[in-house]
C-alpha cells in the first residue's frame, strides 16, 4: 500500500504550487527543497487537526488530509498559471536546469544524500539476523521516547486534545510532537515503524542540509561557501566523553541531527525562514529604500510569519530562535525604512498560530525554565557565581572574570571556528553581517539563559547560531582559497593556514563519527520486539501498565501502552517537578512491594515483571514482592516467557473491592 507516498507527494505539490505565489528569485533545487519543507508543515498540521475532530487517526483521516491538500494544490497552480507565474513549459525548463545548470550543486547533494541514508540505515534500529534492533548511542537513549508517541498515535482507538503524556499517567503533553506524528500517518499509511522513522529522517535531513547550502549561497554568493558550510555543520563539535576537561559541544549529528528528531523539521522550517527573512529584510533593502514599497516581499514575509506561527508543536527552540530572528530583523528593518507593514506581515500570523500553542505549553513550564544560568555549563556557572558580588567594586571585577571564563571556554569549545567566523565576519557583505547579528545575540543570550531543566538543550539553540557561523567560516575559506591563487609568492603559507583551519573545525567530527560507528547498543532484542507485539495483540490500547522506568522499555516503547512512569530523565528534562517524579517513583516502589490499593488508585491495568523491573528494584535498593502478584483473586498472570535468560511475567489486574 502506498498512500504514504502519496501523501509524501501531495505535500510537495502543495508547497509547490505555494511557492509559485512568491517573488522569491529560486533556483531549481533550492525551490524543490523549500516546497517540500512548507507543503509538509502544512500537511502535517492539517493531518493533526482533522485526526484531533476525529479523535482518532485513521486511513479515513490521511485520505481526507491527502484530498484536501490536492484540491488546494489543483487551485493554487490554475490560479498562479493565469497569473503568469509559471506555466508547463517553464516547469519543464526549470527541471532542466537542476541536471545542466546546477551539476555541482546536484553531485554534492546526491553525495548528502547517501551519506545521510547510510547513517540512517546503519545507526536508526538497524535489524540482525536474530530480529534484534540496534542504534547509535543517542539514538538509543531518544527514539524508545519517540517510538512511544508513535505508537500510541497508531495503535490506541481514541485520542482527545490535550494529549495524554505516555510516559508518565495522568499528565498532559506539552511536548513537540509533530514529528512522530507524521511518523504515524506514514505507519497508518502502510510503512512499519522502523521506515516511517528513516524515512522521514532522511527526506528532512537532506531537505536541512539542502536549505542551509542554499542559505549560505544567498549569504555569500558562492556555492563553495555552501558545500563548505555543510560539511562543517556536519564534522564540527567534538565527541562525547570529554567533559572532564571542559569541553561540553558536542557533535551536531551526534547531539541533534540524528537523535533529536523534532529539531529535523524545526531547524529545516527554521532555514526556509531564514532565506525568506534574508529575501525580504536585507537583500532587497537597497530597492525598498528607492522605491519606499514592499511590494514583492510582503508575501515572503507572510509566509515567514506563518511558519513560525506553526513552530511550537513542531519544535519549542527553533520557534524561540527563529522568532527572536524575525524580531532583531524586523526591528532593524522598521528603524530603518520606518514602514510598520513589516510587523504586521511578519508578526499577525505567528501570534494568531503559535499563541494559543504557547498558552497550553506554558503550562507544562516549571520554575526549571528560562532561569539566569551563565557560562551554560553547570561548572562554568557554579564557578561564575562563587565569585564576588557583593559590591560594585568587586562586580566589575567579577564580570571581567566572567567574560574572561566564557571567552576561554569558547576558544576551547570553537577553536578554529572562531577564528574563521571573526575573517569571514570582515569579508562579508553588509547585509550578511546584519543578518548575522541575531545569531550572534541568540549565541550570548543561550550563555546566560537556561531555557529547560537541563542546560545541555540550549544547545538546540546553539545550533542555529552554529549553522550561520559554518557560513561565515566557509566564507572565510573561500576567500583565502582565492587569496593563494592571486598571492603566488604567499601561496604556500595560506594554503598551510587553510589546510589547518578546515581540519581544525572538522577533525573532532570525523572522531566523532568513528566513535558513532563503533558505539550501537541494542536497543531491543527480537524476543522483546515479540513481546511486545503480543502485548499489542492481547491488551486493551488504553491499558495503562505498571512497569520500571528504564528509557527502552519495549512493552510503552512499541505498544503505546501509557505507564505509571517513564524514565525520570525525560520527565525532569520535559519540565515535570522533580518533587512529582519522586513521589511517583515512590508510590512505583509502593506498588511492586504489593500495595493492592495504590495499584488500583492509579487504574493500572497490567503489571509488567521483567529483567527492566528487576533492574528499577536494584537500582532503588528495594525487593519486588512476587508473592503479591500471585494473589489469584486480585492478579492473573497471563504471559510468563524465558527471554534472553530473564524471566518476563505479566499480571491483568482484576477489579475487586478494596476494603475486601
Amino acid at each position: 500500500m502506498f498512500l504514504w507516498l502519496l501523501f509524501i507527494v501531495v505535500s510537495f505539490l502543495l508547497g509547490l504550487s505555494i511557492s509559485f505565489l512568491l517573488d522569491y528569485p529560486f533556483q531549481s533545487i533550492e525551490r524543490a527543497f523549500l516546497s517540500f519543507v512548507v507543503g509538509h508543515a502544512l500537511s502535517i498540521w492539517l493531518a493533526f487537526l482533522l485526526a484531533g475532530l476525529n479523535k482518532s487517526l485513521s486511513i479515513g483521516v490521511v485520505l481526507l488530509c491527502i484530498g484536501i491538500c490536492a484540491f488546494a494544490s489543483v487551485i493554487l497552480f490554475e490560479w498562479t498559471k493565469k497569473t503568469g507565474k509559471w506555466d508547463f513549459t517553464g516547469l519543464k525548463r526549470e527541471i532542466g536546469d537542476i541536471w545542466y545548470k546546477n551539476e555541482s550543486t546536484l553531485y554534492f547533494l546526491i553525495f548528502v544524500l547517501l551519506y545521510i541514508v547510510l547513517m540512517n540505515l546503519y545507526g536508526v534500529f538497524r535489524p540482525d539476523e536474530a530480529g534484534n534492533l540496534y542504534a547509535f548511542h543517542t539514538v538509543w537513549a531518544d527514539y524508545p521516547f519517540h517510538t512511544s508517541i508513535i505508537t500510541s498515535f497508531v495503535y490506541q482507538d481514541t485520542f482527545s486534545f490535550p494529549l495524554a503524556y505516555p510516559q508518565f499517567l495522568g499528565l498532559k503533553m506539552q511536548y513537540s510532537f509533530l514529528f512522530d506524528f507524521y511518523s504515524a500517518v506514514l505507519m497508518k499509511s502502510g510503512l512499519g515503524l522502523r521506515s516511517a522513522i528513516i524515512i522521514p529522517n532522511i527526506l528532512f535531513q537532506l531537505a536541512l542540509f539542502g536549505l542551509l547550502y542554499f542559505l549560505a549561497y544567498r549569504l555569500t554568493g558562492l556555492k563553495g561557501a555552501g558545500i563548505g558550510a555543510t560539511v562543517i555543520l556536519i564534522l564540527a563539535g567534538f565527541p562525547a566523553g570529554l567533559q572532564s576537561v571542559g569541553i561540553q559541544f558536542l557533535n551536531p549529528m551526534y547531539a541533534v541531527i540524528m537523535p533529536q528528531r523534532t529539531a529535523i523539521i524545526g531547524m529545516a522550517i527554521s532555514f526556509v525562514v531564514y532565506l525568506l527573512l534574508f529575501h525580504a529584510l536585507c537583500a532587497n533593502a537597497k530597492k525598498r529604500e528607492e522605491t519606499s514599497a514592499l511590494k514583492g516581499t510582503h508575501k515572503e514575509l507572510i509566509l515567514a510569519g506563518v511558519l513560525i506561527g506553526l513552530l511550537p508543536y513542531i519544535h519549542a527552540h527553533s520557534f524561540m530562535a527563529t522568532g527572536f530572528v524575525a524580531l532583531f530583523l524586523a526591528a532593524f528593518a522598521l528603524i530603518k525604512e520606518r514602514d510598520w507593514r513589516i510587523l504586521v506581515y511578519l508578526f499577525l500570523p505567528p501570534i494568531l498560530l503559535s499563541l494559543p500553542q504557547i498558552m497550553f505549553i506554558r503550562t507544562g513550564v516549571s520554575q526549571d525554565f528560562f532561569v539566569f544560568f551563565p557560562g551554560w555549563t553547570e561548572a562554568n556557572r557554579d564557578m561564575i557565581m562563587s565569585f564576588d558580588w557583593s559590591f560594585v567594586g568587586a562586580s566589575l571585577s567579577s564580570i571581567v572574570k566572567t567574560i574572561s571564563l566564557i571567552e576561554s571556554f569558547w576558544a576551547l569549545n570553537a577553536g578554529a571556528l572562531i577564528i574563521l567566523l571573526s575573517l569571514g565576519f570582515v569579508k562579508a557583505r553588509n547585509e550578511t553581517r546584519i543578518f548575522y547579528l541575531p545569531f550572534l545575540l541568540l549565541f550570548v543570550i543561550a550563555n546566560v539563559v537556561k531555557f529547560q531543566p537541563w542546560y545541555f538543550d540550549n544547545y538546540k539553540l546553539f545550533m542555529h547560531w552554529l549553522a550561520l557561523t559554518a557560513i561565515m567560516a566557509a566564507l572565510a575559506l573561500c576567500w583565502l582559497n582565492d587569496f593563494t591563487k592571486t598571492k603566488k609568492s604567499h601561496k604556500s603559507l595560506v594554503t598551510v593556514s587553510l589546510a589547518a583551519l578546515l581540519i581544525a573545525c572538522t577533525v573532532f567530527g570525523v572522531v566523532t563519527h568513528a566513535v558513532m560507528l563503533q558505539s550501537t547498543p541494542m536497543v531491543w532484542s527480537g524476543e522483546e520486539i515479540q513481546m511486545a507485539e503480543w502485548v499489542r495483540e492481547n491488551t486493551a490500547p488504553d491499558s495503562v501498565f505498571l512497569t520500571g522506568s528504564a528509557h527502552n522499555h519495549p512493552i510503552p516503547a512499541l505498544t503505546g501502552r501509557p505507564r505509571v512512569m517513564g524514565y525520570e530523565g525525560w520527565l525532569w528534562s520535559h519540565g515535570i517537578a522533580w518533587t512529582s517524579i519522586s513521589a511517583r517513583k515512590k508510590d512505583e516502589i509502593a506498588m511492586y512491594r504489593g500495595n493492592y490499593t495504590l495499584i488500583q488508585n492509579y487504574g493500572v491495568d497490567y503489571v509488567c515483571v521483567g529483567p527492566y523491573e528487576r533492574a528499577f528494584a536494584r537500582e532503588n535498593h528495594f525487593k519486588i514482592n512476587d508473592a503479591a502478584f500471585e494473589d489469584e483473586i486480585r492478579f492473573e498472570l497471563i504471559y510468563d516467557k524465558e527471554i534472553a535468560g530473564g524471566r518476563w511475567r505479566i499480571y491483568e489486574v482484576k477489579t475487586t473491592d478494596i476494603s475486601a
